[in-house]
């Protein structure tokens, strides 16, 4: 794993964390002033960072290490199946028995909270909707890959999402979350990806014009969540010429941002459950915003990290041990 890549998921994984914070500090503590606000609102673009990063991981490990289509699909699953399942089970569970726990009434799914298949009810755990998303991507990825069909799959998959936007959107839930506009940063992922295997000179100047010419698209258009797709194809125009850089050994990544990079998966899991009981205490306290919004981000963070060591990484090196002696005990 290229580090800048590990730093970046760690960084996105905390954004998101401190949007959804800032919410929670909002609703149970104190209201921060309007700049606050505005800053902590766009902590959503971490987001747009992980498609970004699955599109280019997938790929570039993939021409790396190719690996045949069944064992693509059992590591795809497992890696984002075993990790999710405790988190989303439990919270499914936990409102099922304890209703109250949800304040704002929201309505899920046992279908999609257990098989994370597109239903027109989204899972319980709010955040793994980006999970349906990438295994939609997955599935597509795979069929193009191994059928060889990559370039032109994914132009047409682009034209197909144009198409539906202009067209308007589909009843079918599965049709929309495979069309919406989100999903280009998939494809700007593994164009990246694509760019950086090429080892074609990346100069720096091209990478900065190119990805501030989508920053101010994306400002330009009124800086809305329904366009932050510009804001992943800025980040797509960088990461060639920054992993570029790494490997060329101008700089080196801290290792707490590496490890935090593979526990980025366990802190954006658990961080929404676990704000909705520290917002709560913090609320019974005279503590501030800032303070509040230093403290819960700390709390997810360092359970994440937890959870990261305790659990999704035992189970994520048994389940890798297990495939590895399944696929040694097959006769040749």
């Amino acid at each position: 794993m290229i580090n800048t890549l590990q730093a970046g998921r760690f960084l996105a994984a905390m954004a998101v964390v401190f949007h959804h914070a800032a919410i929670s500090v909002t609703a149970f503590v104190e209201t921060p002033p309007k700049l606050a606000q505005a800053v902590l609102e766009y902590g959503y673009l971490g987001v747009d960072f992980f498609f970004v990063l699955s599109g280019f991981i997938i790929h570039f490990t993939m021409n790396l290490k190719p690996r045949p289509a069944t064992q693509f699909a059992i590591d795809r699953l497992g890696r984002i199946l075993l990790p999710y399942w405790p988190i989303g089970i439990a919270l499914a569970l936990a409102y099922t028995l304890l209703p109250s726990l949800s304040d704002s009434g929201r309505e899920w799914s046992w279908v999609s909270t257990l098989t994370l298949f597109p239903t027109e009810l989204p899972p319980a755990l709010s955040v793994a909707w980006t999970l349906q998303h990438e295994l939609v991507f997955y599935l597509l990825y795979a069929v193009l890959f191994f059928s060889n069909k990559i370039v032109i799959g994914l132009f047409l998959w682009a034209l197909g999402i144009v198409a539906f936007y202009i067209f308007g959107a589909s009843e079918f839930s599965l049709l929309r979350m495979v069309f919406a506009p989100i999903n280009f940063e998939f494809i700007a992922g593994v164009a990246a990806a694509s760019l950086f295997l090429s080892n074609r000179s990346i100069p720096a100047a091209w990478s900065i014009i190119v990805a501030t010419a989508f920053l101010l698209s994306f400002l330009l258009l009124g800086a809305n969540r329904s366009e932050s797709w510009l804001i992943g194809f800025s980040i797509a125009s960088l990461l060639p010429f920054l992993c570029r850089v790494e490997v060329a050994g101008f700089f080196v990544v801290p290792r707490w941002l590496v490890f935090g990079g593979a526990a980025s998966y366990a802190i954006y899991l658990t961080h929404n459950p676990l704000l909705s009981f520290t917002s709560r205490i913090l609320g019974s306290t005279d503590l501030g915003w800032i303070i509040a919004l230093a403290l819960s981000a700390f709390l997810c963070a360092a359970f994440g990290v937890a959870y990261y060591t305790l659990l999704e990484r035992p189970i994520m090196r048994f389940y890798k041990q297990r495939q590895e002696r399944l696929a040694s005990a097959k006769p040749i």
